[in-house]
């Protein structure tokens, strides 16, 4: 969580503060957000990485072309019989190139992430530590091992101003809808009933497209269509021609003004997926809100999200979260240090699974300019695929990196 303050602070490369709408795990959201100077803890003398970054600034006056990079690792120990550890890292390079309309409002920019995701020594990746024990959310969200895979390669177009805007391509069906901005799994929450809804339905990165429309500064809406089966690692065009999709209509309120849209807003999704033949998954609808403000000098943002839906393509029938953030200092020194706590509530689309209850609470600390680190704990209770268990508790240790 870093404040508007912050955000207006001098950014390493000269990228700025992204004013896409997307959110949470997006290539927009990290360009933006990992270049900005907010400060760290410690800091070598003599500013190491000023050239790097000023090779990255060059490259994005002369070409147009940002650039960011990041490595980050995740270690995780569960209370749990059989296999309690697990440990993974994710490599990305993430880029957005400016082909048209440099300078106006109206930019086309082609965006792509190219990624590698694999296991560090243990014999499973977090993103698979929750069913060793029956957890219906994950407890290590982002962090599976496919290995390497181009998982954005996407083409976002403004027009009218800026007003309106569009992208299609191979794109995240889940950063667009229904996030806040401690969703990341990078830099926010680790389990996924604290990053959003789990009563939205969760197709992989694949074919889709989204529209937008700013009504005023206070009100956008955005529609978007997507493919129900895609496979973040397979090929796009495999399931598309199943003809199955998934569409999204959100309206979102932003409490107070443009800059600050990140942390203050209302957002209510809408969501419609075909039935899915091949995978048994009948046609299925829902609705879910969140909303977050930042109170108290900007240093505290509590937010709520609630969900519902019908069918089975969603893990839960309802959820609700709560939590808050809270940023100890905005000082440049502190900047981006903060305290994570949550606490969520599920009912499964199935009936025969129970309803779970997950809490978190984490501590980004930036340890210096470019390295963050991230102890964590979890407590799953009642975990919803496992009736004979009561609680079960995952300690986490998280790295981050980004140049």
């Amino acid at each position: 969580m870093t404040s508007p303050a912050i955000a207006q602070a001098q950014s390493k490369s000269g990228f700025g503060v992204s004013d896409s709408l997307e959110g949470g795990d997006s290539v927009t959201e990290d360009i933006g957000i990992d270049d900005i100077d907010a400060g760290s803890a410690f800091r070598f003398p003599g500013e190491p990485l000023k050239p790097w970054f000023d090779s990255k600034r060059r490259l994005n006056e002369q070409l147009g072309l940002k650039l960011n990079f990041s490595y980050q690792a995740l270690y995780q120990n569960a209370d749990n019989p059989g296999i309690s550890e697990a440990a993974g890292g994710r490599g990305e390079i993430n880029g957005s190139w400016a082909l048209v309309g440099r300078g106006s409002q109206n930019i086309g920019r082609l965006t792509f992430r190219l990624e590698n995701r694999h296991t560090l020594g243990t014999e499973i990746p977090p993103s698979k530590l929750g069913n060793q024990f029956g957890s219906g959310t994950l407890v290590g969200t982002g962090f599976s091992d496919f290995g390497y895979n181009l998982s954005e390669l996407a083409w976002r177009q403004a027009v009218m101003s800026g007003r309106l805007r569009f992208v299609f391509g191979k794109i995240s069906a889940v950063s667009w809808y229904g996030g806040h901005a401690l969703s990341s799994p990078k830099r926010g929450f680790q389990n996924s009933a604290l990053q959003g809804s789990n009563t939205r339905a969760f197709p992989g990165r694949g074919l889709g497209g989204g529209i937008a429309y700013q009504f005023s500064p206070k009100l956008v809406v955005l529609a978007g269509i997507h493919d129900a089966n895609a496979k973040t690692t397979g090929n796009p065009f495999d399931t598309i021609g199943q003809h199955e999709y998934l569409k999204s209509l959100e309206f979102r309120s932003y409490l107070t003004t443009p800059e600050r849209a990140r942390w203050d807003q209302v957002r209510l999704n809408i969501w419609h997926q075909d039935a899915r033949v091949q995978a048994g998954t009948p046609e299925s609808y829902g609705a879910n809100l969140v909303a977050s403000k930042l109170m108290f000098d900007d240093k505290i943002m509590p937010f709520i999200i609630a969900g519902i839906s019908d069918g089975k393509a969603s893990l839960f029938r309802k959820d609700i979260a709560v939590g808050i953030g809270i940023g100890y200092d905005s000082t440049p020194a502190k900047a981006r240090d903060v305290l994570g706590i949550g606490l969520a509530w599920g009912e499964p689309s199935d009936s025969s699974f129970q309803d779970q209850i997950t809490a978190e609470a984490y501590y980004r600390f930036q340890l210096l300019d470019n390295i963050a680190i991230t102890p964590s704990i979890q407590v799953i209770k009642k975990p919803a695929l496992s009736p004979d268990k009561m609680t079960v508790v995952v300690a986490g240790f998280r790295l981050r990196f980004t140049f």
